[in-house]
């Protein structure tokens, strides 16, 4: 799509971002790094994509610090929490924000040549997928390594559980539904579906990463995450393709 970005969107746009930085202080999704720059996230994303791109954005960070409070005592008490209060860091950010950016600037430059707005919902579905399968696995005592399905230690990297694993259909799920209700997602039900099952896989992919490179040091969860975002766009793209 192309934008006509006018005065009135542009400060529409600003206030939301004021607004947004304030409430991620508040409620601790991001520490203050991570907030400056999910900040730069939305703006980029909001005049290359346009207002649904932010909405979706905004999606996933509500429904991600949810996956973050379930259990966090539990979190805490077994230090399996991200940051104090279950904040990102600024490398959470760039890492899990950098395909998505790098979509909606290839929406701007080259409109009207792909949905790109599958491929942006289908990156932060995987994201989405990965957070809810670690956030809300670690309630599951009974977890598997992905690489020989032997039992092995509660949220370690490459760990799956029944209860994760249904979890990171949800949280695909999630943004799949969001897409679809969304102006841009066009009510279209087989994108939607194609962005469920990229997330999802996704999340299954970023398991396997974490198994056999994270834990042996040659990828760090950042570049695992940002990896699971470009299969789930590469894997949304060659469908739509085809």
């Amino acid at each position: 799509m192309v934008l006509d970005i006018s005065l009135d969107f542009v400060v529409e746009i600003t206030l939301i971002l004021i607004l947004l930085f304030v409430l991620s202080q508040l409620l601790h999704l991001f520490d203050l790094k991570g907030s400056i720059v999910a900040v730069i996230v939305g703006g980029i994303v909001s005049f290359t994509g346009g207002l649904d791109w932010l909405i979706l954005l905004i999606v996933f960070a509500a429904v991600s610090q949810i996956a973050t409070k379930i259990g966090f005592k539990k979190k805490l008490e077994n230090h399996q929490q991200e940051g104090k209060r279950g904040e990102r860091k600024v490398s959470n950010v760039v890492y899990g924000g950098s395909i998505g950016v790098v979509i909606a600037i290839l929406n701007a430059a080259f409109p009207y040549n792909f949905p790109y707005f599958v491929l942006f919902a289908a990156a932060f579905a995987a994201i989405t997928a990965d957070t809810f399968a670690s956030e809300i696995g670690l309630l599951d005592t009974q977890t598997y390594l992905i690489t020989n399905f032997k039992r092995c230690e509660t949220g370690i990297n490459g760990g799956i559980s029944k209860t994760g694993t249904l979890a990171s259909f949800l949280g695909s799920a999630l943004i799949a539904l969001a897409f679809y209700i969304l102006p841009d997602g066009m009510n279209n039900i087989l994108f939607a579906a194609i962005i469920l099952m990229a997330g999802f896989l996704a999340s299954q992919f970023d398991s396997l990463l974490g198994a056999v490179y994270e834990n042996r040091g040659k990828l760090s969860k950042g570049g695992v995450n940002l990896l699971a975002s470009l299969f789930a766009v590469l894997l949304s793209a060659a469908v739509l393709i085809i």
